[in-house]
């Protein structure tokens, strides 16, 4: 919010007060409002009741998280929100039983209206703004041996990596310049399967997850097990307008410029290391499955690890003719996940699910919008 100075005392006390109102919001990035934020949307979810299967299920999973000790624990190093354990804990089991009782979307909502105070995040400006982008669990044709088709490793979780010395050595030292491994670099033997192309392996770095398909038919998934100890660095704008690339043709021309790959990602040295898991379901941060269109990653220092949310922005809606359009919704959310690029009460990450259409909704993802949480009343 930007202050203008006038010479009227009457205005530098007007000044004054916003001073302090923007001073009260910097200590807390959730701010209290009326449902009527969200009076002028017509339709409030017009999807819950296909996902009330879903939903119930997540919010399950997420009222076993905060009842845990990893649920303690992820509230001790929150800060800059003043909501309680106990309150988000709370608020997911009313929740179950309204979405339960309830026989429509509008009975919900009044109900939800009645028993329920919505939090607005502040989000970049002060004034909930929130940037919303997506994310995807991608498939992927790999081998468990190196060949001359598949040179591009994804590596497991060294024994030892709890040890390492900090700073942690850099993607370079990690994977090599070109990103293939070998003798000369520091994970090399810790391969857990290879790819084609350095721009797949990259983004399983990106998106967390993914479902490695292999010759014989048979699957694994491999999910987040550590990162380094470095801020991400992703493609930037100046990069995408020098050469002259859309973000969703990405894919295809780093995949025919791989040297140009190699030298954006040797300036990133956030490097992220994976673990097989004995289910394909992709997992978020805080432990739990993640589900498609329902659950959202954000920055869990500044915002509510395991909470019920709601989030309004352009979303992608498949059209009659098969298409897809952005159109601005409404949803009902579950904060799960986390990500390197996640920071501060002013970014969201809304899951997609697994598979090529899922990666097409999450690259049409771009959007602001607004970011509120659902807690119960007193």
């Amino acid at each position: 919010m930007r202050a203008c100075a006038f010479r009227s005392f009457v205005f530098l006390l007007v000044a004054i007060t916003v001073g302090r109102v923007a001073n009260a919001r910097a200590e807390s990035t959730l701010i209290p409002v009326s449902f009527e934020a969200l009076s002028d949307q017509r339709v409030f979810d017009r999807d819950i009741w296909a996902f009330r299967g879903e939903l119930l299920r997540g919010a399950g999973d997420n009222i076993s998280f905060l009842a845990s000790a990893e649920g303690a624990k992820a509230y001790e190093h929150a800060k800059g929100f003043s909501v309680d354990k106990n309150r988000v804990h709370a608020s997911l089991v009313q929740f179950r039983k309204l979405l339960l009782s309830s026989q429509t979307s509008q009975e919900l909502r009044f109900t939800l209206q009645k028993e329920f105070q919505l939090y607005r995040s502040i989000g970049s400006d002060g004034v909930g703004t929130v940037k919303f982008t997506g994310y995807f669990q991608p498939i992927y044709k790999a081998q468990r041996s190196r060949s001359e088709e598949y040179q591009y490793p994804v590596f497991e979780k060294p024994y030892d990596f709890e040890s390492w010395q900090h700073p942690h050595p850099t993607r370079v030292q990690l994977e090599g310049y070109d990103g293939k491994g070998g003798k000369g670099a520091i994970l090399h033997g810790f391969e857990i399967a290879w790819l084609k192309t350095r721009y797949e392996a990259f983004m399983i770095h990106v998106q967390g997850s993914a479902i490695l398909e292999f010759p014989d038919g048979t699957q694994t998934a491999v999910g987040y097990a550590a990162g380094t100890d470095y801020p991400f660095r992703g493609v930037s704008r100046d990069f995408l307008k020098k050469q002259r690339v859309a973000w969703g043709n990405l894919p295809s021309f780093f995949t025919k410029n791989s040297d140009l790959l190699n030298g954006v990602l040797a300036e990133n040295n956030r490097y992220i290391l994976f673990e097989e898991l004995d289910s394909a379901a992709p997992r978020g941060s805080i432990g739990v499955t993640v589900r498609a269109g329902r659950s959202i990653a954000t920055d869990k220092k500044r915002l509510p690890p395991g909470a019920l949310g709601l989030i309004r922005t352009y979303m992608p809606q498949v059209t009659g003719a098969g298409t897809y359009k952005l159109q601005l919704s409404s949803r009902i959310v579950l904060d799960q996940d986390t990500g390197s690029a996640i920071k501060g009460p002013g970014r969201v990450d809304l899951f997609m699910g697994t598979g090529e259409q899922a990666q097409r909704e999450a690259n049409m993802m771009f959007s602001k919008g607004e970011l509120y949480y659902l807690l119960l009343k007193g």
